[in-house]
């Protein structure tokens, strides 16, 4: 059976060390990650001090995206099955066997994408027709433990610059659902939203981001 996996945009690439994104000779200033955070300087210094080393959240967040890649693309019938080191297996038993994933179709997995009129970059963890036609546009995010699965907020405003930028490349394409999936240590959990209320939280996201940049002075 043919994939149908979405070709990537022409001309559009990232340098993973900077996470900065190129397209078409020139590079892209804004990330979608960058625009939506919306985060405490006590916040973001907590996270910093959080994210290195064999127990921080960086090294947990790309090997479980990771697994995610893997199986997805196996699914789509392009890649092989899924390795698991034994550190992830608690994480990669529920995301794998996720009832998201029964009969579906997978239409991209990892996706770069842009708007090329805001110069925004970002790439996306999955977009899945589902088997009962539904077409949900995903975005995976990853927690140490069960009880912060709970109150993990949904990525609103990130999946709705995603929405938007698909609409500019793939204006066929329907989104019926935007969902953040959540990992936890033997739990997975999908939270749904409206496509139309993930744009609007991205439009607010955008225009709070311009009121900053003037009041910087660019």
């Amino acid at each position: 059976m043919a994939s149908e996996l979405l070709p990537p945009i022409e001309g559009l690439w990232m340098d993973e060390r900077a996470h900065r994104y190129h397209f078409r000779g020139d590079w892209l200033p804004f990330s979608s990650t960058g625009i939506v955070s919306d985060l405490s300087p006590q916040a973001r210094e907590q996270i910093m001090r959080t994210k290195d080393g064999p127990d921080g959240w960086a090294v947990r967040g790309t090997s479980v995206h990771g697994i995610l890649e893997a199986h997805l693309l196996h699914v789509a019938g392009v890649g092989e099955p899924v390795a698991v080191d034994d550190r992830w297996v608690p994480w990669a038993e529920s995301l794998t066997t996720h009832w998201l994933w029964r009969g579906c179709t997978v239409l991209a997995v990892e996706y770069m994408l842009c708007d090329p009129i805001r110069r925004v970059g970002g790439m996306f963890d999955f977009l899945v027709r589902t088997a009962d036609g539904l077409t949900v546009l995903g975005d995976l995010k990853t927690v140490r433990t069960a009880a912060a699965l709970k109150s993990r907020k949904p990525a609103a405003a990130q999946l709705g610059c995603y929405a938007s930028a698909l609409g500019i490349w793939w204006p066929t394409i329907t989104i019926d659902r935007c969902a953040t999936l959540v990992s936890a240590p033997g739990e997975c959990e999908l939270k749904p939203q409206d496509p139309a209320c993930c744009i609007a939280a991205w439009q607010e996201a955008w225009e709070k981001h311009q009121a900053e940049e003037i009041l910087r002075g660019f």
